[in-house]
């Protein structure tokens, strides 16, 4: 890979030691590294420097590399900017802080969903640098999409799946299909399914840290296939995904711990667990009252959740704000404003519009 490396340049140069083990451990694990000027002992820090110039070169070289690597121990102005540079332009960014360091940690780096931050030592850093450039690599070499279906329960999730899955099929779209929790074939999945049943305990007696595991271990075991088929360039559509226990797992707590809980649980999933991220996901929005009318019609076997109408309407709020926070969720309206549920193939409509606007289908 190539690797842009980036930290604090400061007149005393007193992290110089730091950074060139940093830097000399990324080259001898093979990658290339853009940006070894800031490893340079005589790199000059002061006098008259053509700052567009600067920013243009720096730029450039983020464009060019495939991860940045971040030493964020010393803070530095110009070392976040480029980092929201480089996520900006969707390079993996990790964030590495010197678990030495009498300073601490910066907030805003330590709550960034969408940095990596890992703590090292001189002896761990091998490790600790391995360990994300497997998964940085992984992404790297991903050309399929991952489009994932999400909504209440009697939003005709299943329904938009199969009339997508048909439609991939007719225009000759290499794809393939995976629906969370996998109930009877996955042994997490069948775990979940008896805390959807209320076998550990009612729908709120269960801490959403506990229940989100078995829906989260489901996932993971899903993992190694999902990146194979992103890898071999088919499109993957999945009946719910993370999405699902964001909204489910979140809308059980009070409002209050609501955020730590989606950062715990985003951090577990994505960078813990390291999934393959999302590149869309389609929000299927049904009021609750229409959706629980929705569910009696259907006459089939409803787990804690569904009878359970304060929570499915907690949980559709949460859906609603989870798109406002994500850039790449969107929310389509099944209903029009008299509650009406439009048809099947207007629904169908809708989101191929979505899809065809973000490039993932023809």
């Amino acid at each position: 890979m190539k690797v842009y490396f980036g930290a604090s340049i400061t007149p005393s140069r007193n992290m110089l030691p730091l950074y060139q083990l940093v830097v000399s451990e990324i080259k001898r694990q093979g990658h290339t590294v853009l940006s070894e000027h800031v490893v340079d002992p005589n790199l000059k820090t002061t006098g008259k420097l053509n700052a567009r110039k600067i920013f243009a070169e720096e730029v450039e070289k983020i464009r060019r590399s495939n991860a940045m690597v971040a030493e964020v121990t010393e803070p530095s102005w110009g070392t976040a900017f480029l980092m929201e540079e480089a996520l900006e332009q969707g390079k993996p960014v990790l964030a590495l802080y010197f678990e030495e360091s009498e300073t601490p940690l910066p907030l805003m780096i330590q709550g960034h969903p969408e940095l990596y931050v890992a703590h090292y030592s001189k002896d761990d850093v091998k490790t600790v640098l391995k360990h994300h450039f497997e998964h940085f690599s992984q992404s790297n070499g991903r050309r399929g999409k991952l489009i994932v279906l999400d909504g209440a329960d009697g939003s005709g999730k299943s329904t938009q799946t199969s009339l997508l899955l048909d439609y991939l099929k007719k225009k000759g779209i290499d794809h393939t299909y995976i629906s969370f929790p996998r109930y009877y074939t996955s042994f997490h999945g069948r775990h979940a399914g008896r805390f959807l049943m209320g076998e550990f305990g009612g729908n709120n007696e269960v801490s959403p840290y506990l229940s989100s595991l078995a829906f989260a271990l489901d996932r993971l075991t899903a993992r190694d296939e999902i990146v194979d088929w992103l890898k071999e360039g088919k499109i993957v559509v999945a009946d719910r995904y993370v999405s699902a226990s964001l909204a489910h797992q979140s809308s059980k707590l009070p409002l209050v711990k609501r955020k730590a809980f989606v950062e715990w649980l985003y951090n577990m999933e994505y960078k813990e667990h390291r999934l393959p991220k999302e590149d869309v996901v389609i929000y299927l929005h049904v009021p609750a009252a229409i959706a629980q009318k929705l569910l009696i019609k259907e006459m089939r076997r409803r787990d804690e959740a569904d009878v359970d109408i304060e929570h499915q309407k907690r949980t559709i709020a949460m859906y609603k704000k989870l798109v406002r926070k994500y850039k790449h969720w969107v929310m389509i309206s099944c209903v029009d404003a008299k509650g009406k549920l439009f048809s099947r193939e207007a629904i169908q409509k809708k989101i191929l519009a979505v899809l065809r606007e973000r490039k993932i289908v023809p």
